[in-house]
Protein backbone atom coordinates (compact mmCIF):
# COMPACT_ATOMS: atom_id res chain seq x y z
CA UNK A 1 0.00 0.00 0.00
CA UNK A 2 1.59 3.49 -1.26
CA UNK A 3 0.82 6.64 1.03
CA UNK A 4 1.54 10.14 -0.21
CA UNK A 5 1.81 12.92 2.74
CA UNK A 6 1.03 16.32 1.24
CA UNK A 7 2.85 18.09 3.94
CA UNK A 8 1.21 22.30 4.16
CA UNK A 9 3.41 24.09 6.63
CA UNK A 10 4.46 27.79 5.37
CA UNK A 11 7.25 27.87 7.75
CA UNK A 12 8.49 24.66 8.03
CA UNK A 13 11.93 25.47 9.31
CA UNK A 14 10.51 26.66 12.52
CA UNK A 15 7.89 24.37 13.08
CA UNK A 16 8.33 21.91 15.95
CA UNK A 17 5.44 19.57 15.47
CA UNK A 18 4.66 19.27 11.76
CA UNK A 19 8.18 18.85 11.04
CA UNK A 20 8.70 16.21 13.20
CA UNK A 21 5.65 14.18 12.29
CA UNK A 22 6.62 14.49 8.75
CA UNK A 23 10.49 13.31 9.47
CA UNK A 24 9.74 10.79 11.63
CA UNK A 25 6.61 9.21 8.95
CA UNK A 26 9.61 9.17 6.47
CA UNK A 27 12.23 7.61 8.62
CA UNK A 28 9.63 4.79 9.72
CA UNK A 29 7.64 4.03 6.48
CA UNK A 30 9.21 3.69 3.27
CA UNK A 31 6.42 3.44 1.39
CA UNK A 32 5.48 7.14 2.26
CA UNK A 33 6.13 9.64 -0.12
CA UNK A 34 6.26 13.13 1.73
CA UNK A 35 6.03 16.03 -0.73
CA UNK A 36 6.21 19.59 0.97
CA UNK A 37 3.85 21.70 -0.98
CA UNK A 38 5.28 24.99 0.35
CA UNK A 39 8.64 24.07 -0.89
CA UNK A 40 7.80 23.21 -3.89
CA UNK A 41 5.55 25.68 -4.90
CA UNK A 42 6.70 28.74 -2.34
CA UNK A 43 4.78 31.03 -5.50
CA UNK A 44 1.68 28.81 -5.09
CA UNK A 45 1.60 27.98 -8.88
CA UNK A 46 1.19 24.05 -8.02
CA UNK A 47 1.75 21.82 -10.97
CA UNK A 48 -1.82 20.13 -11.40
CA UNK A 49 -0.74 17.30 -13.56
CA UNK A 50 2.58 16.48 -10.87
CA UNK A 51 0.29 16.46 -8.09
CA UNK A 52 -2.87 14.80 -9.43
CA UNK A 53 -0.25 11.80 -10.54
CA UNK A 54 1.07 11.47 -7.00
CA UNK A 55 -2.51 11.29 -5.76
CA UNK A 56 -3.42 8.51 -8.89
CA UNK A 57 -0.35 6.05 -7.56
CA UNK A 58 -1.24 6.30 -3.79
CA UNK A 59 -3.48 4.10 -1.89
CA UNK A 60 -4.33 6.54 1.09
CA UNK A 61 -3.40 10.28 1.48
CA UNK A 62 -2.58 12.49 4.26
CA UNK A 63 -3.29 15.58 4.89
CA UNK A 64 -0.41 17.38 7.33
CA UNK A 65 -0.82 20.90 8.60
CA UNK A 66 -1.04 23.10 11.20
CA UNK A 67 -4.69 23.97 12.31
CA UNK A 68 -4.64 27.64 11.64
CA UNK A 69 -7.70 30.43 12.24
CA UNK A 70 -9.91 27.07 12.17
CA UNK A 71 -8.93 25.84 9.10
CA UNK A 72 -6.33 25.19 6.88
CA UNK A 73 -2.81 27.62 5.73
CA UNK A 74 -3.52 29.29 2.28
CA UNK A 75 -1.12 26.93 -0.23
CA UNK A 76 -3.58 24.00 1.24
CA UNK A 77 -6.46 25.69 0.05
CA UNK A 78 -4.97 26.97 -2.85
CA UNK A 79 -3.93 22.95 -3.32
CA UNK A 80 -7.25 22.01 -3.00
CA UNK A 81 -8.68 24.38 -5.28
CA UNK A 82 -6.28 23.05 -8.00
CA UNK A 83 -5.84 19.87 -7.81
CA UNK A 84 -9.18 18.54 -6.83
CA UNK A 85 -10.64 20.03 -10.04
CA UNK A 86 -13.59 19.11 -12.09
CA UNK A 87 -13.42 15.66 -13.59
CA UNK A 88 -10.69 14.62 -11.88
CA UNK A 89 -12.04 14.72 -8.04
CA UNK A 90 -15.69 15.35 -9.03
CA UNK A 91 -18.24 15.80 -12.12
CA UNK A 92 -19.19 13.33 -14.60
CA UNK A 93 -15.72 12.01 -15.29
CA UNK A 94 -14.17 12.59 -12.00
CA UNK A 95 -13.65 9.19 -10.65
CA UNK A 96 -10.05 9.56 -10.28
CA UNK A 97 -9.81 9.34 -6.23
CA UNK A 98 -12.89 6.69 -5.87
CA UNK A 99 -11.69 4.07 -3.53
CA UNK A 100 -8.60 6.07 -1.89
CA UNK A 101 -8.31 6.81 1.83
CA UNK A 102 -8.38 10.42 2.46
CA UNK A 103 -6.77 11.17 6.17
CA UNK A 104 -6.38 14.53 7.78
CA UNK A 105 -3.19 14.94 10.47
CA UNK A 106 -3.34 18.42 12.12
CA UNK A 107 -1.52 20.04 14.87
CA UNK A 108 -3.88 21.99 17.37
CA UNK A 109 -2.19 24.97 19.20
CA UNK A 110 -5.14 25.31 21.96
CA UNK A 111 -6.06 23.11 24.44
CA UNK A 112 -8.82 20.65 24.43
CA UNK A 113 -11.60 22.23 26.79
CA UNK A 114 -11.59 25.20 24.54
CA UNK A 115 -13.06 23.40 21.68
CA UNK A 116 -16.43 22.91 23.13
CA UNK A 117 -20.03 24.65 23.78
CA UNK A 118 -18.58 26.44 26.79
CA UNK A 119 -15.00 26.87 25.73
CA UNK A 120 -13.67 29.70 23.83
CA UNK A 121 -13.48 28.49 20.47
CA UNK A 122 -17.21 27.51 20.89
CA UNK A 123 -17.22 24.25 18.16
CA UNK A 124 -15.52 20.96 18.64
CA UNK A 125 -13.10 20.61 16.26
CA UNK A 126 -14.84 17.85 13.97
CA UNK A 127 -17.52 21.01 12.91
CA UNK A 128 -14.02 23.23 12.06
CA UNK A 129 -13.10 19.60 9.59
CA UNK A 130 -16.71 19.26 8.38
CA UNK A 131 -15.94 20.97 4.39
CA UNK A 132 -12.82 18.46 4.26
CA UNK A 133 -15.37 15.59 5.12
CA UNK A 134 -17.49 16.54 2.28
CA UNK A 135 -14.69 17.15 -0.09
CA UNK A 136 -13.70 13.07 0.38
CA UNK A 137 -16.97 11.95 0.47
CA UNK A 138 -17.28 14.14 -3.19
CA UNK A 139 -14.82 12.54 -4.40
CA UNK A 140 -15.62 9.63 -3.26
CA UNK A 141 -12.75 8.40 -0.93
CA UNK A 142 -13.21 6.63 2.33
CA UNK A 143 -12.72 9.66 5.14
CA UNK A 144 -10.75 8.49 8.40
CA UNK A 145 -11.23 9.93 11.59
CA UNK A 146 -9.05 12.77 12.09
CA UNK A 147 -5.69 12.53 13.73
CA UNK A 148 -4.59 15.33 16.04
CA UNK A 149 -3.50 16.79 18.70
CA UNK A 150 -3.95 19.69 21.43
CA UNK A 151 -1.34 22.01 23.02
CA UNK A 152 1.11 21.58 19.46
CA UNK A 153 2.64 25.29 20.17
CA UNK A 154 6.12 25.68 21.68
CA UNK A 155 6.81 29.73 22.57
CA UNK A 156 10.19 29.55 24.61
CA UNK A 157 9.45 30.66 28.13
CA UNK A 158 5.79 30.95 27.37
CA UNK A 159 3.95 28.33 26.04
CA UNK A 160 4.57 24.54 26.18
CA UNK A 161 8.33 22.48 26.26
CA UNK A 162 10.07 22.06 23.11
CA UNK A 163 10.09 18.08 24.41
CA UNK A 164 6.10 18.30 25.33
CA UNK A 165 5.52 19.14 22.00
CA UNK A 166 8.20 16.15 20.19
CA UNK A 167 6.21 13.82 22.58
CA UNK A 168 3.03 14.75 21.71
CA UNK A 169 4.06 14.62 17.40
CA UNK A 170 5.77 11.08 18.41
CA UNK A 171 2.25 10.08 19.67
CA UNK A 172 0.73 11.16 16.06
CA UNK A 173 3.31 9.14 14.37
CA UNK A 174 2.30 6.43 16.05
CA UNK A 175 -1.05 7.09 16.00
CA UNK A 176 -0.47 7.43 11.79
CA UNK A 177 1.36 4.12 11.43
CA UNK A 178 -1.23 1.98 13.21
CA UNK A 179 -4.33 3.40 11.07
CA UNK A 180 -2.01 2.77 7.73
CA UNK A 181 -2.10 -1.17 9.71
CA UNK A 182 -5.44 -1.66 10.51
CA UNK A 183 -5.98 -0.47 6.48
CA UNK A 184 -3.42 -3.21 5.21
CA UNK A 185 -3.94 -5.84 7.38
CA UNK A 186 -7.75 -6.07 8.10
CA UNK A 187 -9.41 -9.36 6.97
CA UNK A 188 -12.62 -9.12 5.59
CA UNK A 189 -14.73 -9.99 8.09
CA UNK A 190 -13.10 -7.02 10.35
CA UNK A 191 -13.61 -4.68 7.84
CA UNK A 192 -17.28 -5.31 7.26
CA UNK A 193 -17.86 -5.47 10.87
CA UNK A 194 -15.95 -1.95 11.26
CA UNK A 195 -17.96 -0.46 8.27
CA UNK A 196 -21.18 -1.39 9.82
CA UNK A 197 -20.74 0.48 13.21
CA UNK A 198 -19.31 3.36 11.34
CA UNK A 199 -22.66 3.45 8.86
CA UNK A 200 -24.94 3.47 11.63
CA UNK A 201 -23.25 6.03 13.57
CA UNK A 202 -23.39 8.18 11.00
CA UNK A 203 -27.03 7.54 10.78
CA UNK A 204 -27.27 7.91 14.07
CA UNK A 205 -26.66 11.69 13.54
CA UNK A 206 -28.03 11.80 9.80
CA UNK A 207 -24.79 12.42 7.81
CA UNK A 208 -24.66 14.09 4.43
CA UNK A 209 -25.75 11.76 2.24
CA UNK A 210 -22.60 11.75 0.99
CA UNK A 211 -21.51 10.08 2.92
CA UNK A 212 -23.72 6.95 2.13
CA UNK A 213 -23.85 7.29 -1.17
CA UNK A 214 -20.08 6.85 -1.25
CA UNK A 215 -20.12 3.21 -0.65
CA UNK A 216 -23.49 2.82 -2.51
CA UNK A 217 -23.42 1.59 -5.99
CA UNK A 218 -24.69 3.35 -8.69
CA UNK A 219 -27.46 1.06 -9.57
CA UNK A 220 -28.09 -0.34 -5.92
CA UNK A 221 -30.86 -2.12 -5.41
CA UNK A 222 -32.37 -0.63 -1.84
CA UNK A 223 -35.19 -1.75 -0.29
CA UNK A 224 -36.79 0.03 2.99
CA UNK A 225 -39.87 0.23 4.82
CA UNK A 226 -40.85 3.02 2.64
CA UNK A 227 -40.44 1.40 -0.34
CA UNK A 228 -37.62 0.37 -3.02
CA UNK A 229 -35.29 2.85 -4.60
CA UNK A 230 -32.26 2.59 -7.28
CA UNK A 231 -29.00 3.97 -6.45
CA UNK A 232 -27.24 7.11 -5.37
CA UNK A 233 -30.73 9.30 -7.04
CA UNK A 234 -33.07 6.71 -5.08
CA UNK A 235 -31.31 6.67 -1.85
CA UNK A 236 -31.34 10.53 -1.56
CA UNK A 237 -34.85 10.80 -2.22
CA UNK A 238 -35.68 8.28 0.65
CA UNK A 239 -33.12 10.04 2.98
CA UNK A 240 -34.69 13.29 2.82
CA UNK A 241 -37.90 12.25 3.83
CA UNK A 242 -36.38 10.05 6.75
CA UNK A 243 -34.72 13.52 7.61
CA UNK A 244 -37.92 15.01 7.82
CA UNK A 245 -39.59 12.55 10.45
CA UNK A 246 -36.91 12.16 12.98
CA UNK A 247 -34.11 13.91 15.04
CA UNK A 248 -30.65 13.71 14.89
CA UNK A 249 -28.72 11.94 17.67
CA UNK A 250 -30.60 8.98 17.47
CA UNK A 251 -29.78 5.21 18.63
CA UNK A 252 -29.10 2.69 16.10
CA UNK A 253 -27.81 -0.33 17.85
CA UNK A 254 -26.57 -3.60 16.28
CA UNK A 255 -28.00 -6.82 17.69
CA UNK A 256 -26.49 -9.41 15.63
CA UNK A 257 -24.48 -9.59 12.24
CA UNK A 258 -23.64 -12.44 10.10
CA UNK A 259 -21.11 -12.19 7.25
CA UNK A 260 -20.97 -15.06 4.60
CA UNK A 261 -18.48 -14.82 0.63
CA UNK A 262 -20.35 -15.65 -2.26
CA UNK A 263 -18.41 -16.17 -5.18
CA UNK A 264 -16.78 -11.94 -4.94
CA UNK A 265 -19.18 -10.58 -3.14
CA UNK A 266 -20.46 -10.76 0.86
CA UNK A 267 -23.79 -11.61 2.61
CA UNK A 268 -24.64 -9.89 5.58
CA UNK A 269 -27.12 -10.04 7.74
CA UNK A 270 -28.46 -7.71 10.72
CA UNK A 271 -30.75 -7.10 13.45
CA UNK A 272 -30.64 -3.48 14.19
CA UNK A 273 -32.72 -1.90 16.79
CA UNK A 274 -33.64 1.98 16.20
CA UNK A 275 -34.88 4.38 19.03
CA UNK A 276 -35.43 8.36 17.52
CA UNK A 277 -37.32 11.06 18.35
CA UNK A 278 -39.38 12.22 16.30
CA UNK A 279 -39.83 15.62 15.05
CA UNK A 280 -43.68 16.24 15.27
CA UNK A 281 -43.10 14.56 18.88
CA UNK A 282 -43.18 11.36 20.68
CA UNK A 283 -40.61 8.11 20.06
CA UNK A 284 -40.01 6.08 17.05
CA UNK A 285 -38.83 2.67 18.08
CA UNK A 286 -38.30 0.03 15.26
CA UNK A 287 -36.82 -3.09 15.09
CA UNK A 288 -35.33 -4.36 11.67
CA UNK A 289 -33.69 -7.28 9.46
CA UNK A 290 -31.07 -6.25 7.26
CA UNK A 291 -29.73 -8.23 4.11
CA UNK A 292 -26.80 -6.71 2.23
CA UNK A 293 -24.49 -7.57 -0.68
CA UNK A 294 -21.67 -5.60 -0.59
CA UNK A 295 -18.51 -6.11 -2.90
CA UNK A 296 -14.46 -5.33 -1.01
CA UNK A 297 -12.64 -3.54 -3.73
CA UNK A 298 -8.76 -3.94 -4.42
CA UNK A 299 -8.15 -1.50 -1.84
CA UNK A 300 -10.25 -2.83 1.06
CA UNK A 301 -13.18 -0.61 0.36
CA UNK A 302 -16.95 -1.56 0.65
CA UNK A 303 -19.25 -1.04 -1.91
CA UNK A 304 -22.76 -2.13 -1.30
CA UNK A 305 -25.16 -3.57 -4.54
CA UNK A 306 -28.15 -4.61 -2.04
CA UNK A 307 -29.55 -3.15 0.59
CA UNK A 308 -33.08 -4.87 2.22
CA UNK A 309 -34.31 -3.78 5.54
CA UNK A 310 -37.74 -5.84 6.81
CA UNK A 311 -39.57 -4.73 10.19
CA UNK A 312 -39.42 -7.15 12.63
Amino acid sequence: MKTVLILAHPELNNSVANKRIAEQLKSKREDIEVRDIMALYPDYKIDIETEQQALIEADTVIFQYPFWWYNMPGILKQWFDYVFNFNFAFGPEGNKLKGKNFLLSFTVGGPNESYSPLGYNHFRIEDFVKPMEQTAYLAQMNFLDPIYEHGMVFIPGVYNTKEGVEAKADNVVERIIEQLERLENQNPEEIIKTFAKEWFEHFDILAEDGYFNSYISNDAKLSFVEGDFIGHDGFSKWYSEIKKIIKPNNEHRIESISISENNDKYNVELSVKLKAEKIEGGILELNVKENWEIELTSDNRVKIHEYIVKPV
